[in-house]
């Protein structure tokens, strides 16, 4: 059996789920409309097995009182022993509420109001508000860097600190953010030596431990040494290793008896480490079976950093980017182009539209650098590297800032066919490059126009017009029906054609359209020939050995089976039909029959009811833009299913969520689908010229 394939490049709109990167782009850049790559949590789509897992949890519908079995405590210290190869026994860990909220438990259990807690900046700026936030002192140990320009540990600085500073506690950063260094066994056991000798408290924040790159093993600190047992607690969380900080767990390692029992007697008392149901199921589902998920998203994260390496070096070689060894970020040294902080920071937001994490608030000494969040498809991390070269190269280009900068100007205007939203551009007499790049940009929902996708009309020499269509993920379609019923309407109601007879040039032939006015003389509805319905498996694409593919059973990942139908109307479809649209079908099995191994091209795929002989109910699940309201070739395969697998007889009205089209078929044996055509509104989009 082949090994599950999890997409990476799958682009997830995050807006309106409150996502921190969005919500906090105003208060903290003064401006709503850039792109994120500033806090640390990955674009990816969650572990499934941590997905499904919380989903079956919540079908109990009572969320009582809850106590955590010994499997989940076994979960984690499995996941050290078989990943870090170190020995940690069931109870020695307890929950922590989160991982920032568990230095501040140690911070008030192991020091005093006044005390000094020393750090090693530039160091994740969550240290200094912490310690400075429970009314405690920061000591400072700063990195420093050796011949090669590697950082490494001042230890002649430390044992100052120490002894002028008579700090209670060390949090040390193992992996380092930002600069994702994994400490070596050497390193970790002179740190330890030190603090050890000095009577100083040892916290480990090791929450980048399992992000390790380039096949590298993560050291615990507590494993290096007896004296590491000693004096060292250790912080980690299934967070940043599996994409789920909304979930908030973490969880704490102790070694040493002596400082064990207190300490969690202590946490015990005020229910710090109870873990809340779902920080219970979804860590225990990440650690026992999101091992091949974590695998491959570190396979791709390597893959970024060698595109991000490349890219600097053959576009931007006056940055330095410091190669992590852990985590999904990378640190960049902009030092080179000469600018104060403030500049910098304007450079990077105003001309390049962008939201990095300013080097400053990880200590004094990341002045001059930025932290970029690499963790993100390709396409994105691709659009963030553009945005970043357009402002740093514009300085020696003498380009105005982004308020003054020049843009190329693209007229549009938005149109939709019962819910199935496009921007629609008029190339007729212009040309433009760059479409997939175009379709992601605009199609955005905030940062764009929003939209399903963006149509194009050309010329053609083989039917009176040409029609591409982009998706919102880049990929260009072979056909839409929803959008050529737009493009007929806008060629008629702009009186570029007076035909009410057109024909049009697609990716999947060439199809006929019938206008038919309203009283306002205005195109009102459109009936497209859509051509012959094609079964052929190998013509559709679909493999499947047999003549035609009606209500096969399909396998998913889970085990779960789904009779499909497999019917091209100029793209592949795939045909589910259901008793109804219960249990978030749609958007849940939609994903999974999209990209199965069954279609080599993907495939749109329709969850589909039948009313009564002649009316379905159809959720539309579009290859390369997800659920949307409508979908025109889909309709015309569902009907053309339901008829040949004898549920329905023509004609057929199929009810979708944004209305509903009226399919039948000629006497040639084409479909006729028709529908309306709404134009929304008009504008002028504007685009950075490059």
């Amino acid at each position: 059996m082949s090994e599950e394939k999890y997409n990476f490049d799958c682009v997830v709109d995050r807006h309106d789920t409150c996502a921190t990167k969005f919500e906090e782009m105003d208060a903290k850049f003064g401006r709503h409309d850039l792109l994120p790559f500033w806090i640390a949590d990955m674009d990816f789509q969650a572990c499934p097995a941590i997905i499904e897992a919380l989903r079956s949890r919540l079908n109990h519908t009572v969320l009582g009182y809850t106590t955590p079995p010994d499997e989940f405590w076994s979960s984690i210290t499995d996941w050290l022993k078989r990943r870090h190869a170190w020995s940690v026994n069931n109870d020695e860990i307890t929950f922590m509420p989160g991982l920032k909220k568990g230095l501040s438990l140690c911070i008030n259990y192991f020091t005093r109001p006044g005390d000094a807690v020393l750090i090693q900046p530039p160091v994740y700026h969550s240290f200094h508000s912490v310690i400075e936030g429970n009314g405690r002192i920061v000591a400072n140990n700063p990195l420093i860097r050796d011949d090669s320009g590697r950082y490494v540990m001042d230890f002649k600085g430390l044992e100052e600190v120490i002894g002028r500073e008579r700090p209670a506690m060390m949090i040390l950063c193992n992996p380092h953010n930002p600069i994702g260094l994994q400490w070596d066994a050497d390193t970790l056991r002179r740190v330890v030596s030190i603090c050890h000798d000095n009577g100083v408290v040892l916290v480990s924040d090791e929450i980048y431990g399992d992000m390790m790159l380039d096949g590298r093993s993560h050291i615990p600190t507590a494993s290096v040494s007896p004296q590491a047992e000693e004096i060292t607690i250790t912080l980690g969380a299934p967070s940043k290793t599996f994409n789920i900080p909304g979930i908030v767990s973490a969880w704490c390692v102790v070694k040493s008896e002596k400082i064990r029992t207190p300490f969690f007697n202590w946490l015990s008392a005020s229910e710090f480490n109870a873990p809340p149901i779902a920080a219970m199921v979804a860590t225990q589902a990440a650690y026992e079976h999101g091992e091949k998920w974590l695998d491959q998203a570190l396979e791709y994260l390597q893959a970024n950093v060698e595109h991000a390496v490349d890219f600097f070096n053959k576009n931007l070689p006056q940055i330095k980017l410091y190669k992590p060894e852990a985590s999904f970020t990378v640190w960049l040294d902009f030092n080179g182009l000469g600018l104060s902080r403030e500049d910098l920071v304007k450079l990077i937001v105003e001309r390049g539209h962008l939201a990095l994490s300013e080097g400053s608030t990880f200590g004094n000494e990341g002045t001059g650098f930025m932290r970029m969040n690499i963790g993100v498809p390709r396409a994105i991390l691709d659009e963030g590297l553009s945005h970043l070269a357009y402002a740093v190269n514009s300085l020696n280009e003498n380009t105005p800032p982004a308020s003054e900068c020049k843009f190329d100007k693209i007229p549009f205007v938005k149109m939709q066919g019962l819910g199935n939203d496009f921007i629609f551009i008029d190339c007729l007499k212009r040309s433009l490059d760059n479409l997939s790049e175009l379709a992601i940009e605009a199609g955005r929902r905030h940062t764009g126009m929003g939209t399903d996708g963006i149509l194009i009309i050309e010329p053609s020499d083989k039917a009176d017009y040409r029609m591409r269509i982009f998706n919102s993920d880049g990929t260009e379609a072979q056909m839409c029906g929803n959008g050529i019923r737009c493009i007929a309407k806008y060629l008629y109601d702009n009186k570029i054609s007076e035909s009410t007879h057109l024909t049009i040039d697609t990716l999947s032939g060439i199809k006929t359209v019938d206008i038919h006015t309203g009283i306002d003389g205005l195109a009102d509805t459109v009936t497209v020939d859509m051509g012959a319905p094609v079964f052929r498996p190998e013509a559709i694409p679909v493999l499947f050995d047999g003549d035609r593919m009606f209500d096969s059973p399909v396998t998913l990942k889970d085990g779960r089976s789904f009779n499909v139908t497999a019917i091209s109307v100029g793209n592949p479809h795939g045909i589910v039909f259901v008793d109804n649209f219960d249990n978030d079908i749609v958007t849940t099995v939609g994903p999974e029959l999209e990209v199965h191994p069954i279609w080599p091209e993907k495939a749109n795929i329709q969850f589909v009811r039948v009313n009564d002989l002649h009316t379905l109910s159809m959720r539309a699940w579009e290859r390369g833009a997800g659920e949307t309201m409508a979908c025109g070739t889909g309709a015309c395969a569902a009907a053309v299913a339901a008829v040949a697998t004898g549920r329905t007889q023509w004609p057929i009205t199929v009810q979708l969520v944004g209305g509903n089209l009226e399919i039948d078929m000629s006497p040639q044996g084409h479909i006729m689908m028709t529908g309306t055509a709404v134009t929304t509104y008009s504008g002028t989009y504007h685009t950075p010229s490059k």
